[in-house]
């Protein structure tokens, strides 16, 4: 029978074999991997065999035809989150968290070639997380498993856009079942003692109970703050990244917002202006810009980090328990919709862009607060919210 000959990507050569000094034959592939209508590019391998050499070359053909077909490659998970999050135009305090949540992948799998990660090896990390064992970790909650979940699938995807991963092995996972809502809203009795407490910070309490982020309470200056007009603008936010405070725009276009203040909410913020005014001239030459609502009596702008400790003290001195600064908004959020304002306005109100998140995230019942919505909710929380 004769010999079948050699396809013209397939090249028979001699070579010395080192060990015993004979010419022994070799196959060599050379084979276009790019597509139709994409500059030429081959891959080149060296086969022992006539047999393992026409394989490759089958597989090879067929996976570019099909459009799978994917080059060799020695990136690993590591390199691949890298990559990914260099590439993020995102707000500096997203990208410090999406660092954080993904740096739990790389721990755990880092050394894996990305072209070797398996959904058990995904699935395996995630399991692990939620029973705290990943060393050096707590034990994660359903939201920040659910969130690697979805960044992984992110990378993934993207790799698989650049042609170095032949699927997303990630994308089929389901998300773990969410936990029980834990965010703790102060009752209408506990927020009236709030505002009603006599202190130099009342200003700042005032606002976080009237919706604003942290972020937008630290970065909220005097100039964005309209007390004849009764309004304040929303269009700074000073994030705390690390050690380090970054000043930016707001998280979206919906946070960028100009808001109206009811009488009760002017009068407190025009006597922490007069007060500022007055630490500004006992201070002289060492007083800062006191540009922020939020600064100490030189005019330095607090550190977002200061004003969640200064919360949590104020409400061990007035005997209330444990509620977050960020629970102020969910509890703004919560009696406005108990009050009866249309969810979308209260949207507005807090800067979101979609109401049904507003509902799911920021609208929770209080048994005192259900008992008396008809009748304990005053002009505190005002009609204009």
């Amino acid at each position: 029978m004769a010999r079948q000959q050699l396809p013209p990507q397939i090249t028979l050569k001699y070579v010395k074999d080192r060990r015993t000094n004979k010419q022994v034959r070799r196959y060599v592939v050379v084979v276009d991997t790019a597509p139709p209508g994409v500059p030429r590019k081959q891959v080149r391998k060296t086969f022992h065999t006539e047999r393992d050499a026409r394989t490759f070359l089958a597989e090879t053909q067929a996976e570019v035809a099909k459009g799978t077909y994917v080059a060799a490659s020695s990136t690993t998970v590591r390199q691949a989150v890298t990559d990914w999050l260099d590439t993020r135009q995102v707000q500096p305090t997203t990208l410090a968290s999406y660092t954080v949540v993904l740096q739990a992948l790389a721990d755990e799998r880092g050394d894996v070639p990305l072209q070797k990660l398996s959904e058990a090896d995904v699935v395996r990390t995630v399991r692990r997380l939620r029973a705290g064992e990943s060393p050096g970790r707590k034990v994660w909650k359903a939201r920040s498993c659910n969130l690697l979940l979805t960044l992984t699938k992110a990378v993934l995807e993207s790799e698989k856009r650049q042609g170095r991963v032949v699927r997303n092995v990630a994308a089929d996972i389901r998300p773990m079942e969410k936990d029980a809502q834990t965010a703790k809203t102060l009752t209408h009795a506990q927020m009236l003692t709030v505002l009603d407490h006599k202190c130099r910070d009342q200003h700042l309490w005032t606002l976080a109970l009237h919706g604003l982020r942290r972020g937008e309470i630290a970065g909220l200056r005097w100039e964005n703050v309209d007390l004849d007009g009764k309004t304040i603008s929303i269009v700074e936010t000073r994030v705390a990244v690390g050690k380090d405070v970054q000043v930016s725009t707001p998280k979206s276009k919906q946070s960028r917002r100009t808001l109206p203040l009811p009488d009760d909410v002017v009068a407190v913020l025009k006597r922490a202006r007069r007060n500022q005014r007055a630490e500004r001239l006992a201070a002289g030459a060492k007083y800062e810009s006191g540009a922020y609502v939020a600064c100490d009596e030189l005019g330095a702008a607090y550190h977002p980090d200061k004003l969640s400790r200064d919360w949590r003290a104020m409400l061990a001195d007035l005997d209330i328990g444990r509620v977050r600064l960020h629970d102020a908004r969910h509890t703004c959020g919560t009696l406005m919709h108990l009050r009866g304002v249309p969810i979308t306005v209260i949207a507005a109100w807090l800067g979101h862009s979609s109401a049904a998140f507003t509902m799911a995230t920021y609208t929770h019942s209080q048994d005192e607060a259900l008992k008396a919505a008809g009748a304990m909710l005053t002009g505190r929380v005002s009609e204009k919210m």
